[in-house]
């Protein structure tokens, strides 16, 4: 029994207050009462006794119940009051209630008593939580880190918290009350809708994005970079909108600095790469102009070189500027005449890189001042080009706005002056004889002593890196003695130089790939954590860019080429060991007329048995030996099958079925996954209206889509065209698609708007797998996703691991939080579904309930009835 219900009754007569309390517990409740008869006494009552209601008679001698009734809410505006009184007139009880009074009871009727009092206590507890709630919301809006706005649903600002006063720059009283668009600029109007509660779909699931990224507007009209993220909240009064905003202006320049600084490493990385294939000194200098540009966050580069016996700098190369203006302007290193001013003057003396971040700020001017505003340049920044100390000339980049050299990018581009200086002083001397030392002349590739330096280098680098190996490979064209002995040498030469090209365009790392003796290659693979990584490269890349024949003396030559591998450290841990052994390998791949080969037995065993698997997976998608099995989801509030997943499964003649952990990493690697994912896709339609065509009822049916299938450009208009095709024919299908985290590491906007425009379609995304990929927890809210399914690794251990059980909740949690549907994956114990039940999990999917079934197994499961509508997840 539970703590008694405290009653003051403010009554002259003991026998009356006796009476209501004995029928209060003849009633069922557990009473302690006090009487009183005095004011004074029932305000001492009140503050001492601390009743949870009070009883009061009309009329008494020394005091009035209405002066109780006032005295009461004054002091303790929540305490229930009600009137127990033997006569008590209709407009009497009608002002008792309009003054807060709870109820009235006649004495006459004291079977009333009871339930009236069990309802004002009630309805007090009811408003009491209903209040503290509000005072939570509103101190949770008001300490909140960020700025938060509560919006009506007549577009009407009701709450804004400090933040919003200091990032808007508004007081409070001229912010309540006002229309929201005051805080977007006027271009972003459009978006107002998305922040108001008027429109009432907006409030559905999927229909008001949960976030995006606008400019605010402050009180005196300047903007600013904002991320908003939008709650519904479904009050009384309506639908209104929270919103919660905060300034990214830091954050975004800093992405616009990291976006500058990869384009400046890019210009450097392209130019050193230019330094390296290009051998024309004039044409190394307008590549690199040209990639200063096109490449790199400038409006314009130019390089300018000195002639000793004027003291002149005049420009030799350039991209972005106009020829015209440019070669009417000099520069000299006499700073005593107009020529000798300016950065690039400056930078001709001292030998030191110059900066003018505002051109309008140059004192005194140089000559190329007033063209370079005309060309809307703002800042410019001047490397000395120096051999042996001696200054040859300039490189001089230019950008449109101010302030934009900082340290870091000063520091880099002063970096690559000195390589672009160094590969001048290539230029300039004798430097053929050590090239030739080191590269083919033919091809421009490294020839077999380079590459046998790199190779020792690369070694050195990668030893003690566990399991990440290195791939060693000899390619060798065949029958290329023939076609020097028939067509030519200049032929096979031009043959040879094709070859070295399109290997070197299809291949990651193009300074590992030589050639080093007449017809045979080499190439590093670098970072293979397994062999399948190698064979993709020469069963796709390799074969595919040497597919198209050679034209040789009008003729069209085809390629052969076969292929030795030895892997680091495995076949080897230094560079003779592992091209010796590549060559043997080689050799053998010649000697059994094979495309390639590996230099262990086990490995071309490795290699035999995956290329076994994957002609006999490529015959059992022609042949249809590939089944669906279905497993349930349960709803583990109602123990209902609410869902089932499609699991493939390979029945394979002659071997029954096969593990998918046999196959299906076969099936990704080889690409099939695709195809095998559409069949997938289209046979859980076909048996959606088998289901339904003989009256069974079945739930929503999830589909596992892989990465290689939702890249594709026609995914989703295909998945559209088979879910129409189903449509079409009457039949409300529910189709969910499972996808994993590590589809978010890639073109994420681009997996996004596909996965958008699904769910627009009806057709949930689940991620599976959850926690156990990289995805951040700050990016999830703008997934477009409804259910996280986690990995049956936290669910096993969940018993035994606290570890395990707290990140099962805080999933749980950080879902819910989200709005988001729970599926705990792999239950097997009844003590792990109480666990998920306690912690509020929505849906299990395991052993527990049911393994993966045929559906002629499954569907005795399922119920049979025809659906009046969609089921909501």
């Amino acid at each position: 029994m539970g703590e008694p219900i405290r009653i003051i009754i403010v009554e002259d007569m003991a026998t009356d207050a006796e009476l209501a309390v004995r029928e209060l517990r003849r009633s069922g409740m557990s009473v302690e009462a006090r009487r009183v008869e005095t004011s004074e006494d029932f305000l001492a009552e009140l503050q001492t006794f601390k009743p949870d209601v009070v009883l009061s008679d009309f009329t008494l001698p020394k005091f009035d119940g209405l002066s109780a009734l006032a005295l009461s809410h004054r002091h303790y505006p929540e305490l229930p009051f009600i009137f127990v009184s033997g006569t008590i007139g209709d407009q009497t009880a009608i002002d008792a209630l309009k003054g807060g009074a709870s109820d009235y009871v006649l004495k006459s009727n004291l079977v009333r008593l009871g339930p009236a009092v069990r309802r004002a206590v009630n309805d007090v507890s009811v408003r009491v939580a209903r209040r503290q709630a509000e005072l939570r919301f509103r101190d949770l809006i008001e300490f909140a880190p960020d700025a938060m706005v509560v919006v009506n649903e007549h577009g009407r600002i009701e709450i804004v918290n400090e933040q919003v006063e200091l990032l808007f720059g508004y007081e409070r009283s001229e912010i309540i009350g006002a229309p929201s668009e005051m805080l977007i600029p006027l271009r972003f109007r459009q978006w107002h809708d998305l922040m108001v509660g008027d429109d009432k779909s907006l409030a559905e699931p999927g229909r008001r994005p949960s976030g995006f990224e606008i400019c605010g507007q402050r009180k005196d009209g300047t903007e600013f970079p904002a991320e908003v993220s939008l709650s519904p909240l479904k009050t009384e009064t309506g639908l209104w909108v929270s919103s919660v905003i905060r300034d990214i202006s830091q954050r975004k320049a800093q992405e616009e600095q990291l976006a500058r600084l990869s384009r400046i490493h890019t210009v450097v990385s392209g130019i050193n790469m230019a330094i390296v294939r290009i051998r024309d000194r004039q044409q190394f200098l307008d590549e690199a102009c040209r990639i200063a540009v096109e490449n790199g966050p400038f409006a314009a580069a130019w390089v300018g070189m000195l002639d000793p016996a004027t003291r002149e700098v005049a420009p030799q190369a350039w991209a972005g500027v106009q020829h015209a203006g440019l070669q009417a302007i000099r520069f000299n290193l006499d700073k005593e005449i107009a020529q000798g001013r300016g950065v690039a003057a400056t930078a001709l003396r001292t030998k030191l890189s110059a900066l003018s971040n505002d051109l309008l700020d140059d004192e005194p001017p140089s000559p190329w001042h007033d063209f370079s505003l005309a060309q809307g340049y703002r800042s410019l920044f001047v490397v000395p080009l120096l051999v042996e100390d001696s200054i040859i000339g300039v490189l001089c980049f230019c950008a449109t706005r101010v302030d934009v050299f900082n340290d870091e990018e000063q520091r880099l581009l002063t970096e690559l002056g000195e390589d672009i200086s160094f590969a001048l002083d290539h230029f300039d001397k004798d430097e053929q004889l050590n090239y030739l030392a080191y590269y083919d002349p033919l091809t421009g590739l490294p020839n077999r002593a380079l590459f046998q330096d790199r190779l020792g280098q690369l070694i050195l680098q990668e030893t003690g890196f566990g399991q990440r190996q290195i791939a060693i490979v000899l390619i060798d064209l065949e029958r290329f003695r023939n076609i020097n002995a028939t067509l030519g040498r200049s032929a096979g030469d031009e043959l040879l130089r094709e070859v070295a090209n399109r290997i070197q365009g299809t291949i990651l790392d193009p300074g590992y790939l030589a050639r080093i003796n007449a017809d045979c290659f080499a190439m590093v693979v670098k970072d293979c954590w397994s062999i399948a990584e190698v064979t993709n490269l020469l069963e796709r890349n390799l074969t595919a860019c040497l597919a198209t024949p050679v034209k040789l003396v009008d003729k069209d030559i085809r390629i052969s080429v076969r292929a030795g591998i030895a892997l680091f450290p495995s076949d080897g841990t230094d560079v003779d060991t592992l091209l010796r052994n590549a060559e043997a390998a080689l050799k053998d791949a010649k000697t059994w007329k094979a495309r390639y080969r590996f230099y262990t037995a086990e490995m071309n065993a490795q290699v035999a048995e995956k290329l076994s698997i994957e002609n006999r997976l490529r015959r059992a998608l022609n042949e249809e030996q590939f089944v669906l099995h279905y497993q349930p989801k349960i709803d583990l509030a109602s123990g209902e099958i609410v869902g089932l997943e499609a699991l493939i499964r390979w029945n394979e003649p002659g071997v029954g079925l096969v593990a998918p952990g046999q196959f299906i990493h076969v099936l990704e690697e080889t690409g099939f996954i695709v195809d095998v994912g559409n069949w997938v896709i289209a046979r859980v339609h076909e048996q959606y209206r088998e289901w339904v065509s003989r009256g069974i009822d079945p739930p929503r049916i999830a589909v596992n889509v892989s990465q290689l299938q939702i890249r594709q450009r026609h995914f989703v208009s295909n998945f559209l065209r088979t879910l129409d095709w189903v449509q079409n024919e009457g039949m409300d299908i529910e189709i969910e698609i499972e996808i994993t985290e590590s589809l978010f590491m890639e073109d994420m906007a681009e997996n996004i708007a596909k996965l958008a425009e699904l769910r627009a379609m009806g057709i949930t995304v689940a991620i599976d797998d959850f926690g156990t990929g990289y995805s951040s927890l700050s990016n999830i809210m703008h997934l477009p996703v409804d259910v996280l399914k986690i990995d049956r690794s936290f669910i096993q251990g969940m018993a035994t691991s606290s570890v395990h059980l707290a990140i099962v909740s805080t999933l749980i949690s950080l879902a819910h939080s989200l709005e988001l549907k729970v599926v705990a994956e792999g239950v097997e114990t009844e003590e792990q579904s109480r666990l998920l039940t306690l912690l509020r999990c929505d849906q299990i999917q395991g052993y527990i309930f049911s393994p993966g079934l045929p559906p002629e197994l499954i569907e005795d499961k399922l119920p049979r009835r025809v659906r009046a509508q969609r089921r909501s997840l």
